[in-house]
């Protein structure tokens, strides 16, 4: 009886530990990424700048921070039409999933209205072409 406990336990141990895999992020350094239920809403990720674009139109420009792999901040530098953002706002942003060429992403907003932070639990982004 033990040493089918044993057994159980073991075999518990190795099926969680296959799936704690540590995320890839290396994929999401420099890529274009839609929001899937604002398909029209894209940004560039590009070293230290993130560019958001609304119908193809440039609305504003970030600079980037990388925190870690899979974590940056990044700071509104430019505003160039109408936007909730302002310049000096900033957003971390960590990955929390990868699922093929979709990722998800918790967000923290920092701005004048929420100086402490506003967490955005779950915004999921695709890699467009």
């Amino acid at each position: 009886m033990k040493k089918q406990v044993l057994f159980l336990f073991i075999l518990l141990f190795i099926t969680v530990l296959g799936h704690s895999q540590a995320l890839d992020c290396s994929k999401l350094k420099n890529i274009k990424a839609f929001d899937p239920d604002y398909p029209n809403r894209t940004f560039i990720l590009k070293g230290a700048t993130q560019e958001s674009y609304e119908n193809g139109v440039l609305r504003l420009v970030w600079s980037v921070k990388t925190i870690s792999d899979c974590e940056y901040e990044i700071t509104c530098v430019k505003k160039l039409g109408e936007s909730q953002m302002e310049v000096g706002d900033r957003i971390t942003m960590t990955v929390v999933s990868i699922d093929d060429n979709c990722f998800t992403v918790k967000r923290t907003f920092f701005c004048k209205n929420f100086p402490e932070g506003d967490i955005d639990p779950g915004s999921t982004y695709c890699i467009g072409k």
